[in-house]
């Protein structure tokens, strides 16, 4: 686990807004497209793919593949297949490449025969930060159009499930919310997964680091992040052909909530200048969460 710091010009407003289980190509495609544009278009906004961003093999799956070794052919016209996908999938983001801090690793990826995945994939392919399970993005404001010094800055955790694979009830997902809270110090806290879409602000006390010593409330933020992939199917089953439900109507989960989770970012005008300002620059911090 690394950290990766994102820089971003400062203004008094940005957008974060991560994509959750995309499930590339079975995902609703225009739905993505329309994220995409979001992204490219809401002032000073920026995104981490947040895993199963496309749509392969779950772990039980791929360890069946990779546990037969006596066929090595068949491996790589399965990984050149995954490839092509990847590439396609590439081809629609490529429009914010600059503006994705970068992927995480979820549970349906696909392991290549030289033991990389299909996420480390698509990132070579747009040239942005692969960060494993764990995603911790250091977000720097800056000056100068993103250039020059820091005037604010915030920490985002990143991670697909939150240590939980589970998730049948919104109480779960709450609860590995605040799981990932206790065991991270960051500003906002980012679950895929569960296909839920929610996001709720969690304040606590602090105290500033330097100078007079002071008590301020620090928000943290909670984000279940959606999905755009539907849970069920508009199909016809009957007895003369086969039916395979999709998994949300054989496990009898919820219907997804299809879309994503918009954080907006207030900063109001003024830079910090000292360490003792940015202190009283997070106290005054805003966070919105928009779906």
């Amino acid at each position: 686990m690394k950290p990766t710091v994102f820089s971003l010009p400062y203004a008094p407003v940005s957008h974060f807004l991560p994509a959750g289980c995309i499930h590339w190509p079975l995902g609703d495609k225009d739905l993505l497209r329309r994220w995409v544009r979001e992204v490219a278009t809401l002032p000073n906004a920026f995104a981490v793919l947040m895993g199963d961003t496309s749509d392969n093999a779950r772990t039980h799956f791929r360890d069946h593949v990779r546990s037969y070794r006596a066929d090595q052919n068949s491996q790589q016209a399965l990984d050149e297949y995954v490839r092509d996908d990847i590439r396609k999938l590439a081809k629609e983001l490529d429009p914010i490449r600059s503006k994705l801090a970068g992927a995480i690793c979820g549970n349906h990826f696909w392991e290549f025969a030289d033991g990389t995945n299909s996420e480390q994939c698509l990132c070579q392919l747009l040239r942005i930060p692969y960060l494993g399970p764990v995603g911790i993005v250091c977000v720097e404001f800056r000056d100068r159009g993103g250039k020059g010094r820091v005037c604010h800055q915030m920490t985002i955790y990143c991670h697909h499930h939150g240590g939980s694979m589970g998730g049948r009830t919104t109480g779960g997902d709450v609860a590995a919310l605040e799981r990932s809270e206790m065991s991270f110090d960051a500003d906002v806290y980012a679950l895929s997964h569960t296909h839920r879409r929610f996001g709720f602000k969690l304040p606590k006390l602090t105290v500033t680091a330097k100078g007079e010593r002071r008590i301020i409330e620090q928000t943290r933020v909670l984000l279940r992040t959606g999905a755009f992939l539907k849970g069920y199917r508009e199909d016809n089953p009957n007895a003369t052909q086969q039916h395979i439900p999709t998994y949300a109507e054989q496990r009898a989960l919820r219907p997804t909530d299809l879309g994503w989770i918009t954080l907006r970012i207030n900063l109001g005008g003024t830079h910090a200048r000292s360490h003792d300002d940015a202190s009283r620059e997070r106290q005054r911090r805003e966070f919105t969460v928009m779906y």
